[in-house]
């Protein structure tokens, strides 16, 4: 279908399992989840959860899967309804709040087994998992993150930046998560507004850890988040069409961790692109 726009955002992704995963029988415990859910848009929100998988985290494919919803619908209601210019303060809380929410109806639901039931930590741990969203309109842009993953921001001069400060006290593999009784305090949140003085992303990348972790160095992966870009804004279709192989490629040749990415991609006023959905 072809979809004419006056001004907007064209949205997509994919989440594959990791070439491990599929060696091991262990399911993928990413997940991903954008609105709207195909086309373009005026306001789009699009969100990465990537489940932890250890022993520890044995249902972190749900807490993952429950992070998305949560955060997708919280996104979408405060560009949509709320004051644009409140909406970062609390949104970490708001978010981990809601997480907590859902993971304890899922407990509910379907209690431990007896012989699983976490000891000591977090009463939630099994449910661990990052995340990582985005949500944007015509005017703001707001980002927010607990744990590891990537974000990237495109602009027009084709420079990529990371709009998010590093996790600091980190050691290896460490991550903050959402199953973390603190969680509240260990989100990076932070919002752009459109302003003529100041430049404006035409492009956003959000991404598991897998992927990034399957390049040699940060050079390597933003070098081929920079041809994605390129892809994004002349062939849509055809990007979209062929990531989950490409991600699967990047697994096998790479961490062999399940490996999710979404593209966020500004479209001109009159513009036209397509969409295979």
């Amino acid at each position: 279908m072809t979809a004419r726009t006056a001004s907007g955002w064209m949205i997509g992704g994919a989440s594959v399992r990791g070439a491990a995963h599929v060696r091991t029988g262990r399911p993928n415990q990413d997940a991903v989840k954008w609105s709207p859910p195909c086309g373009p848009g005026s306001r789009v929100v699009v969100a990465v959860s990537d489940g932890h998988g250890a022993d520890a985290h044995f249902r972190s494919a749900d807490g993952a899967r429950l992070a998305v919803d949560q955060a997708v619908d919280l996104f979408a209601w405060h560009l949509d309804e709320s004051e644009n210019d409140e909406a970062e303060g609390g949104l970490a809380g708001e978010v981990a709040r809601a997480w907590r929410k859902a993971v304890e109806a899922d407990l509910s639901a379907n209690p431990y087994p007896t012989q699983q039931r976490p000891g000591a930590g977090p009463r939630l741990a099994p449910y661990g998992a990052t995340l990582l969203t985005l949500g944007a309109n015509d005017s703001v842009m707001t980002m927010l993150q607990i744990g590891d993953g990537d974000l990237l921001l495109g602009y027009a001069d084709g420079s990529l930046e990371r709009p998010l400060r590093s996790d600091e006290s980190l050691i290896g593999e460490e991550t903050y998560s959402l199953c973390q009784d603190d969680a509240e305090t260990r989100f990076r949140v932070a919002s752009l507004w459109r302003e003529s003085s100041k430049r404006w992303p035409d492009f956003a990348m959000l991404a598991s850890d897998g992927v990034s972790k399957s390049f040699r160095d940060d050079s390597t992966f933003e070098d081929a988040i920079g041809r994605l870009r390129v892809l994004a804004a002349t062939e849509w279709d055809a990007m979209i069409e062929a990531l989950p192989d490409w991600l699967a490629d990047v697994s096998a040749k790479g961490s062999g961790d399940d490996s999710s990415l979404c593209i966020v991609s500004r479209i001109s006023p009159g513009a036209t692109k397509t969409n295979g959905n």
